[in-house]
């Protein structure tokens, strides 16, 4: 039986994880997120070594994936010239505004609107402010990019981390000189573009648990490479990612009209095997809703314990409980939603941080109609379910529109599939049927999968598995009466006189 390694580098946790050739986990290690290259590295190391000890044999193959835009400029000796520039780090947002005077070209060239997470907008800044580190940097380096780059001595890079810099053209398929001549660079400076099955090198000798010489691929951007993994890869299907954040994706034939996409708020990327586009849609606060009202409603928990740091139900390792009073607090979620009937009444608009997609709001904030006295603790909880269902109802709606595909199954994966209401409502609400993976850490798990196929056909990744989540007629009836409730006030205009202009 082959090991396969996976290796996700996510925003809160490094999850290291071995699988056999079907994505069975056999040894998982997650740890927190360091801020420094050479601490993440020595996490990674860390991990590969507690699988091999775990499972009693060394992996096969070994598969990177991870966020996107965080990153970091190394000099010609591959050394860190700062700690990494995190997506979520503001730097960047003035001059992300300036390049989005042209936002219909760029979308064009990109799929993208300028934000100030994306690395050209972090160029720009260190342009402007600290032109010496630009001038230092030979290489930029993406956190999962930066990871391999230490295990092999090797930089490369996958299309779909490529396509989320700003500055890769979506449909020429390369960096594009223009847009990186704004921050004074060229594409020489960028890794060159690995395919997903593309061994990039080969394990450096010394690694603890990893024979010396064991291939390595960058797996390509978390988002893609799980709903890969889970099925999601031809116009019809469509992919639903849930964790502290939402992601629903739906792959199309080419890029939306520029006007079109920027007005949805969706983004063009590259799918794994690059012969589709992915239409992306994202609602920020998707287990990060469950997160706060838990906060409230179990009130003692200090902001260490949030399981929007990857301990609670939601988190991309899968764990059902985690450890300390986070785990409490999710162990006392079944309880709280026991005897809730639904639909609970409440219609939630679940906009704890705007509104992204598909109707751009970033002053748009979280309202709940229909509350009384009648409801309880669970009541809310359930409503706040409720909410991230129809809202995902709503922009796969739009995303298929814009895809001119009708969606045949919605695949669903992440930490929220282990919370049965939420695949209850989930399953109800949906237009197309439901299907979920119930792998542990499908991204973690596609990624080595992925690895598996090395030098070989991404086709021949296997499915993980997947299966279908009832649906009651009787509740999805009683809400589709309820997504008209919500679409009409998502719909609604709430900006005041001094809004305007």
């Amino acid at each position: 039986m082959r090991t396969l390694a996976g290796v996700d580098v996510g925003t809160t946790h490094v999850k290291v994880g071995f699988h056999d050739g079907t994505g069975r986990c056999l040894a998982e290690v997650r740890r927190p997120t360091p801020r420094e290259l050479p601490a993440m590295v020595a996490t990674v190391r860390e991990g590969l070594a507690a699988c091999a000890d775990r499972a009693g044999r060394r992996p096969d193959a070994i598969g990177v994936t991870g966020m996107a835009e965080t990153g970091m400029p190394l000099d010609a000796d591959g050394r860190p010239l700062t700690p990494f520039l995190w997506w979520t780090d503001p730097r960047g947002a003035e001059e992300a505004a300036e390049l989005a005077r042209d936002a219909a070209t760029l979308f064009a060239v990109t799929g993208h609107r300028a934000t100030a997470k994306t690395p050209l907008a972090k160029w720009l800044w260190l342009r402007r402010h600290e032109p010496a580190v630009l001038d230092r940097m030979r290489w930029w380096a993406g956190a999962p990019d930066a990871v391999a780059h230490a295990l092999t001595g090797v930089l490369r890079t996958h299309e779909t981390l490529a396509a989320r810099t700003l500055a890769y053209d979506l449909v020429k398929g390369a960096y594009d000189p223009d847009l990186l001549a704004l921050a004074g660079l060229t594409p020489e400076v960028l890794p060159p573009v690995a395919g997903a099955v593309e061994p990039v090198g080969h394990a450096v000798a010394g690694l603890d648990g990893v024979t010396a010489g064991t291939p390595l691929v960058i797996a390509g951007h978390d988002h893609m490479v799980g709903c890969w993994a889970a099925g999601v890869r031809r116009p019809g299907d469509a992919g639903d990612s849930l964790g502290t954040a939402e992601a629903v994706m739906v792959p199309a034939a080419a890029p939306p009209d520029p006007r079109i996409g920027l007005a949805l708020g969706i983004t063009a990327d590259p799918s794994l095997d690059g012969r589709h586009v992915m239409l992306v849609g994202g609602l920020s606060s998707s287990g990060a809703l469950l997160d706060w009202l838990l906060d409230l409603l179990i009130p003692g928990l200090g902001p260490g314990a949030r399981p929007g740091s990857g301990s609670g139900p939601h988190s991309s390792s899968g764990s059902a409980v985690g450890s300390g009073a986070a785990g409490d607090r999710y162990a006392a979620l079944p309880g709280l939603l026991e005897g809730v009937r639904l639909p609970t009444g409440i219609v939630a608009e679940p906009y704890l941080r705007g509104r992204a997609a598909p109707a751009p709001d970033p002053r748009r904030r979280l309202t709940l109609s229909g509350l009384d006295a009648a409801h309880g603790a669970g009541d809310l909880l359930a409503a706040a379910v409720e909410g991230t269902c129809l809202h995902t109802r709503w922009t796969l709606a739009e995303l298929t529109a814009v895809a001119g595909t009708v969606a045949e199954r919605l695949v669903v994966f992440g930490g929220q599939v282990r919370i049965p209401l939420w695949m209850r409502v989930k399953a109800a609400v949906s237009v197309p049927p439901v299907e979920v993976v119930r792998a542990g850490d499908a991204v973690c798990a596609g990624a080595a999968l992925v690895a598996g196929q090395a030098g070989g056909s991404i086709d021949d990744v296997p499915v993980l598995p997947r299966e279908a989540e009832p649906r009651d007629p009787a509740l999805a009836a009683a809400y589709d009466t309820v997504y008209e409730r919500f679409l009409a006030a998502a719909t609604t205009d709430t900006s005041g006189p001094d809004d305007a202009g």
